[in-house]
């Protein structure tokens, strides 16, 4: 775990550079049992570890052929025949464990088969924070996710050599987090639309899955789901958010000779959540009102209201937020009158 003096936990209710947060990882799997990360800003570079005929390579190089692509690809690996003791290497769950506090957000698996993509799902889901990426082409597969709103499953059959989860991460992730929907992501680089029914399309989107289809004749993202239903860019701000208020925080402490334990460190604190907030207001984050006006509160308690045990050890836990998330139009209906003269 990160060494950290900051814990943000954001309770969702319904209805209701930090660098890193555009970052692939790929996990891949390797005969060598001696697990390796490693941080590589192109292919030149990756292919000396990874020769181009290597999933890892393939899945990177889908990755940084899209415009927005992200400043480094980081590459894992874990033990490829199933690991778990130190003469075999690390399982691939083991791995994901070890490299959870790294650097990156999103994350890719070239190799794994369906039951070690379903046990990275589950573990990633229990951390609450950064993304699983898919391509899946069994429909079958994709129910089993549907409890998991950190998973995100491209359907994609019949085009094995298409990497369309890498390329939606070079495409989509390191834009500026609330900036834009993940639905509609178009033209792809060295990827094709599938041939889809839009009843098909539409049962796919209820079981959590999105797809690449053709759309008033532009190859686009058919929807901007999660597994369980989530919205991408809603789950993406929620870890922008805090991210970025812990980290602030941290810096705070950090900063200061001293952050004094009464209203004057209080309202320090207050304001630097209030930045941060006003930050992801300003970058669609969080919802305005009719009047402009961001729809977020923070507050604090006195230290009169703080527990004898935390103000014993110099715990302030008196901090709070709410807020309201921005969304964005995916469909549109309109009404027309036709007036015959």
């Amino acid at each position: 775990m990160a060494i950290q003096d900051i814990q943000v936990t954001i309770d969702v209710q319904n209805p209701a550079p930090k660098i890193g947060l555009g970052r692939p990882l790929i996990l891949a799997a390797s005969t060598n049992p001696e697990s390796i990360y490693k941080e590589y800003s192109g292919l030149e570079t990756l292919k000396q570890d990874f020769p181009e005929s290597t999933s890892v390579y393939k899945k990177a190089a889908a990755v940084f052929a899209q415009k927005n692509r992200p400043d480094i690809v980081a590459v894992a690996t874990y033990s490829a025949s199933g690991g778990g003791d130190p003469e075999t290497g690390l399982t691939i769950v083991q791995a994901f464990e070890k490299y959870f506090d790294k650097p990156w957000h999103f994350l890719l698996l070239p190799d794994a088969i369906a039951s070690e993509r379903l046990a990275v799902s589950n573990a990633l889901e229990a951390h609450k924070f950064k993304f699983l990426v898919l391509k899946i082409e069994d429909k079958a597969e994709i129910d089993q996710y549907k409890l998991n709103s950190r998973t995100i499953i491209y359907y994609h059959p019949g085009k094995p050599d298409e990497q369309i989860d890498a390329a939606i991460i070079g495409d989509a992730a390191s834009l500026t987090v609330g900036s834009v929907t993940w639905k509609f992501r178009k033209n792809l680089v060295g990827i094709t639309p599938i041939d889809i029914s839009a009843d098909e399309l539409e049962s796919l989107h209820a079981s959590g899955a999105n797809a690449y289809v053709l759309k008033a004749g532009i190859p686009q993202t058919s929807e901007g789901l999660t597994a369980n239903g989530s919205y991408i860019d809603f789950i993406h701000g929620q870890d922008w958010v805090k991210a970025n208020i812990e980290t602030d925080l941290q810096q705070m402490l950090s900063d200061n000779d001293k952050v004094p334990s009464g209203d004057t460190g209080i309202s320090m604190a207050v304001s630097v959540m209030t930045s941060v907030l006003t930050t992801a207001t300003q970058n669609g984050i969080v919802d305005k009102d009719a009047n402009g006006n961001a729809k977020f509160t923070v507050t604090s308690k006195s230290m009169d209201e703080i527990p004898e045990e935390d103000k014993k050890k110099r715990i302030y836990s008196g901090l709070g937020f709410v807020y309201y998330p921005e969304g964005a139009f995916h469909k549109m209906k309109v009404n027309g009158t036709v007036v015959n003269n």
